[in-house]
């Protein structure tokens, strides 16, 4: 009978584990993309220009049971491009976090407001259909605030520090929610006056090869990390 209560608790210590061992694997992220188109790509050779960015960033996942979700987003920003927050004022997380719906952030915060989008959640399957509106907001000269509603219930306010210094933009403040991945993230900075010769965006074309390239690094919950770029030829002014 000892021998019996001893294997018995082996079995289900080796089941445990390999129950334990399958979740921690299971929809683990397996690729991701990433898209950056600056218009105008014609830009001056030493001057920075206004512009709009929009950037697109697609994840892919073997599934998503107990899936680990993105934990923060770094983006690399090419040294020919920079964000100039200049007189854009800033609206205070509270009255952002406070807004439910994309038509009150504009209410609330809409001089704040450079730009806007839309992602997806588990690819709009399941409990999440379709898209999810996103709104970007400036929250300082250095900050800038990702708003957007999940599942038609769920709001969300991402942190994003820009460091002009180090030409990154760091998001962060994602939920640890197994299983819920954002998996499409479309959105575009519009081309907007920060100042009577800025813009929320400038860019321009001094490289020799004539190229902007763009990168992200995406870290989840369970602690892998998955990167990719982007490339897109610019024109130099005459």
């Amino acid at each position: 009978m000892r021998k019996r209560k001893y294997l018995v608790g082996a079995m289900m210590g080796v089941i445990g584990a390999l129950v334990v061992s399958g979740t921690a694997f299971a929809g683990a992220p397996t690729g991701q993309t990433l898209q950056a188109t600056v218009s105008p790509k014609k830009q001056d050779k030493k001057a920075f220009g206004g512009a709009s960015l929009h950037a697109i960033i697609a994840t892919q996942y073997s599934d998503f049971t107990a899936s680990p979700p993105a934990k923060e987003v770094l983006f690399r920003i090419d040294k020919q491009i920079k964000f100039v927050n200049g007189n854009v004022p800033a609206c205070p997380f509270s009255t952002l976090n406070a807004a439910t719906t994309s038509a009150a952030v504009q209410a609330a915060c809409g001089a704040s407001v450079v730009g806007q989008g839309t992602d997806q959640v588990n690819n709009g399957t399941g409990l999440f259909p379709g898209t999810n509106p996103v709104v970007l907001v400036s929250g300082g000269p250095t900050t800038l605030y990702v708003w957007t509603r999940i599942g038609g219930s769920l709001t969300l306010v991402l942190n994003g520090q820009y460091s002009s210094s180090a030409s990154t933009l760091d998001v962060s403040g994602l939920p640890n929610t197994p299983g819920t991945d954002l998996t499409n993230f479309d959105i575009t900075f519009n081309k907007r006056k920060s100042g009577k010769k800025s813009f929320y965006v400038m860019a321009r074309c001094k490289s020799k090869k004539s190229k902007w390239v763009n990168g992200e690094t995406t870290t989840f919950h369970n602690g892998q990390s998955i990167s990719a770029t982007a490339t897109q030829k610019c024109k130099k002014k005459k």
